[in-house]
């Protein structure tokens, strides 16, 4: 099993109290987010309706390429502590149950309509409360491992039994992930492991190479494209070119624009354009593989911050 580092990273909503089980603290605040301790690889997964949804909610991730974690991994400090574990809630719960008898701690008693769970004591008379919540995203839930005797807590024991249970979800997850990639199509497969690699040109223009042909690559650019949001005006496969008007997201953070939302806007007006928002995205045929450059609205090769951001956001798409 990988390392915990390499294996589980993380969120929390209000707590609702039981009727069923002994009254317990609010938690505190949970309105920050602090983000830490990577444990697993990440992965992007073809859209379903719950990613539409998210979006939906979340404007700008498929402008900016900007999403939520889609692996295991631990949040907050103190008593904010807690592990996010993306996907099934239901399944979750399940594999915490599975956690336990893995470990030989038995359950004392559960309600996952509330969410909550407790162990039977250990070897030294802890034992353990699980809290379980909605995320803050879609398909994701917030894990709280704690102490259920308030006036004895272990912060030490607390985290290292979250810690245990990161580990041990985060497994999981690897497992997930290795039977999703065996199960694709070899073609799919075959487009997981072709190389992309970042180019340094003359007079500091990049460029990407793929290692696939001109057919292969061109439907799989047109398929980021489609997919992180751009706004394609034109595309001309006889010549290779997809025409796609792009919002810089760091130059517009640095506009004088009033506000947040007016900085961050891609729903200009007409004549706010400017033709430095429009660019060709090139592929040309190189035998069995294909390059990929960046050209100006006056279709001229560029070596903007702008068109090296683009390459890479496509290099990135192209190698998940």
């Amino acid at each position: 099993m990988p390392s915990l580092d390499e294996v589980a990273p993380d969120n929390t909503q209000k707590y609702r109290k039981a009727e069923t089980m002994p009254p317990l603290d609010i938690p505190p605040d949970l309105s920050t987010s602090r983000i830490n301790d990577q444990v697993a690889g990440n992965e992007q997964s073809s859209a379903t309706y719950s990613e539409y949804e998210e979006a939906s909610t979340n404007p700008l991730a498929a402008r900016y390429n900007i999403t939520p974690e889609s692996k295991p991994a631990l949040s907050g400090e103190g008593d904010d502590r807690h592990l996010v574990v993306p996907g099934d809630r239901d399944e979750t719960w399940q594999r915490i149950e599975a956690f336990w008898a893995d470990i030989d701690m038995n359950i004392h008693r559960k309600d996952q309509r509330i969410g909550l769970m407790d162990t039977q004591p250990d070897v030294d008379g802890y034992a353990y409360r699980v809290r379980m919540e909605r995320g803050d995203v879609n398909r994701s839930a917030r894990v709280y491992v704690n102490g259920t005797d308030e006036t004895n807590r272990s912060n030490q024991k607390d985290e290292a039994m979250l810690r245990q249970l990161a580990e041990y979800l985060g497994g999981l997850y690897q497992q997930d992930k290795a039977r999703a990639e065996a199960s694709l199509p070899s073609s799919a497969a075959q487009q997981t492991e072709a190389r992309v690699i970042l180019l340094d040109e003359a007079e500091g223009q990049q460029a990407l190479l793929v290692e696939q042909e001109f057919t292969t690559v061109w439907d799989r650019v047109g398929r980021v494209l489609d997919s992180r949001g751009f706004a394609v005006e034109d595309r001309d496969r006889s010549r290779g070119t997809y025409y796609v008007r792009y919002l810089d997201p760091f130059n517009e953070a640095e506009r004088e624009e009033p506000g947040f939302f007016g900085r961050m806007a891609f729903w200009k007006d007409d004549d706010e354009v400017t033709p430095e928002e429009y660019y060709y995205i090139k592929l040309i045929s190189d035998a069995s593989d294909t390059r990929i450059t960046v050209l100006d609205s006056e279709q001229v090769r560029t070596s903007s911050e702008t068109a090296k951001r683009l390459l890479g956001l496509i290099q990135e798409q192209l190698t998940q």
